[in-house]
C-alpha cells in the first residue's frame, strides 16, 4: 500500500494540488463521519430491501422470484400441479389425477384437503394411497433420496407445494416515482463520492475501473426495472432476462459504492501510516 499511487507530478499525470490526505485533521474527521454514515446507510438499505422483497413471492427468503414478482410479475403454478400435469406419478389413475388437479386449481385448498364429505376422493386420501410410499415417513430404503426430500405426510408439508402464485408487477406510475427519486439522488451521491476518490493517490486505472462498474451498474439496474415489465408510449416491455439485469446491476452498484467509500476513507488516513 506504500505505492498507493504514482507520484502526482510524474510525466503524463495531471497535477492535483488539492488531495484528501493533505486536508487538516478537522476536515478529515468530518469527511470520515460522512463516509461512515453513508456506509451505515448502505447497510440499512440492504436490510430494508431484503425485508421489503423477501416475501414478495409469498415464500420466506429472498430469491430471484421475489425480484421477478416485483418488476416482471410472477405466474408460478404449484409444484404439485406441475408434477401432476407432467404425468407424475405414472401409476396414478386418471380419475384421481383429475380430482387432484381440480382441487389444486380451485379456491378451497385448505378446506377440501381432508374433507370428510369427499370420502376416498379427498386429496388427503388420494395422496396417502398413491404418494406416501415415496414421499412419506414409510418410504422404503430403495426410494430415491430426492423423492424422500419431498414429504407429503401432513397438510403443513403439502401446503408448501400446493398453492399457485400469481402476482402482478409494480404499477408503472409507482415505478416512475421510484425512478425519479432513486436515479437523481443516487447518481448525485455517487458523483460526490467519485469526486473524493478522484482527489486521491489511487492509480487512475483502478479509479476508472471502479467508476465504470459503478455508473453502469446503476444504469443497468434502473433500465432493468422498465425492461422487466412496463408499458411505455403504448409499447409493452416484458422481458424475463431483465430481472437478471436488476440483480446484477444492483449488486454492481452497491458493491462498488462500498468500495469507493473504502478507497476515500483509506486516502484520508493513509498519511499517518505512511509516515510511520
Amino acid at each position: 500500500m506504500s505505492n498507493i499511487g504514482a507520484n502526482i507530478s510524474s510525466p503524463g499525470t495531471p497535477l492535483v494540488a488539492f488531495q484528501l490526505h493533505r486536508l487538516g485533521a478537522g476536515m478529515r474527521l468530518g469527511l470520515t463521519g460522512l463516509i461512515v454514515a453513508l456506509l451505515m446507510g448502505l447497510a440499512a438499505s440492504a436490510y430494508t430491501l431484503h425485508g421489503h422483497y423477501e416475501r414478495r413471492d409469498e415464500i420466506p427468503g429472498l430469491t430471484r422470484d421475489d425480484v421477478k414478482a416485483a418488476y416482471h410479475g410472477l405466474d408460478a403454478p404449484s409444484p404439485l400441479l406441475r408434477s401432476l400435469q407432467g404425468g407424475h406419478p405414472e401409476t396414478l389413475a386418471k380419475p384421481d389425477r383429475d380430482q387432484l388437479i381440480a382441487w389444486l386449481t380451485g379456491d378451497k385448498l385448505s378446506e377440501n384437503y381432508d374433507n370428510l364429505d369427499l370420502g376416498p376422493a379427498a386429496p388427503a386420501e388420494i395422496i396417502a394411497k398413491n404418494c406416501l410410499s415415496c414421499h412419506g415417513k414409510a418410504a422404503g430404503p430403495n426410494v430415491d433420496p430426492k423423492a424422500k426430500a419431498v414429504m407429503l405426510d401432513t397438510w403443513d408439508q403439502v401446503r408448501k407445494l400446493a398453492f399457485s402464485r400469481k402476482l402482478e408487477r409494480t404499477p408503472d406510475k409507482i415505478k416512475a416515482i421510484s425512478t425519479h427519486t432513486h436515479a437523481l439522488s443516487m447518481a448525485t451521491m455517487s458523483l460526490a463520492v467519485l469526486a473524493m476518490v478522484l482527489l486521491s493517490r489511487w492509480p487512475r486505472w483502478i479509479v476508472g475501473l471502479v467508476a465504470m462498474l459503478h455508473g453502469l451498474g446503476l444504469m443497468v439496474d434502473i433500465a432493468g426495472w422498465w425492461l422487466a415489465g412496463s408499458t411505455i408510449f403504448g409499447v409493452t416491455l416484458h422481458f424475463d432476462w431483465a430481472v437478471d439485469m436488476i440483480i446484477i446491476g444492483g449488486a454492481a452498484y452497491s458493491s462498488t459504492f462500498a468500495a469507493l467509500l473504502g478507497m476515500a476513507l483509506l486516502e484520508l488516513w493513509w498519511p499517518a501510516f505512511g509516515r510511520r
